[in-house]
């Protein structure tokens, strides 16, 4: 009950009135890193990212999905300018909660482990992106069977990876 306290009182301020500015503001921040991530613009894009943790973490919690959704943003942010070491915390912290949120084995962890995954690969490091990619994929096979559009997907990634780790 207590993971779903926070969530709970933003819907019922949403159900009676608008919402908390913070939630706004949070939500703005978000879009607008989403935006210009798209547009190729990194370099502005992390500063808003940067903020939106801070605000995430302020006023959800450090162990929030919301603060695990914002470390996510900043980390892709931070490949995209091959901070890879800057990336990878924040992407093994968005892990953490993600596993302590929902367990180790739930579908939902498998979006960290794909990052980190990919970010290993793009740093070369294929056995330790092999490695991810397949727990992803045997968490989801578990979760939904083996011809499941999402496990199928997963298992083209996997391949992927490893096609790229015999060519280097």
């Amino acid at each position: 009950m207590k993971k779903t306290l926070g969530i709970t009182a933003l819907a019922l301020s949403l159900a009676f009135g608008a919402a908390p500015a913070w939630a706004d503001e949070w939500s703005d921040l978000n879009n607008r890193v989403t935006e210009l991530y798209q547009k190729g613009s990194f370099d502005e894009a992390v500063p808003v990212a940067e903020k939106s943790l801070a605000l995430a973490e302020k006023t959800y919690g450090a162990e929030k999905p919301e603060t695990a959704l914002a470390l996510n943003n900043l980390a892709m942010l931070y490949k995209k300018q091959k901070r890879y070491a800057d990336a990878e915390s924040l992407y093994k912290r968005a892990l953490k909660i993600s596993e302590s949120l929902v367990g180790p084995d739930h579908p939902d962890v498998t979006v960290a482990l794909n990052n980190l995954a990919l970010l290993h690969a793009a740093q070369g490091d294929y056995k330790t992106a092999e490695d991810l990619s397949l727990r992803a994929l045997n968490i989801l096979t578990k979760a939904y069977g083996k011809d499941h559009p999402t496990v199928v997907q997963a298992y083209q990634r996997y391949d992927e990876l490893k096609r790229q780790a015999a060519a280097h």
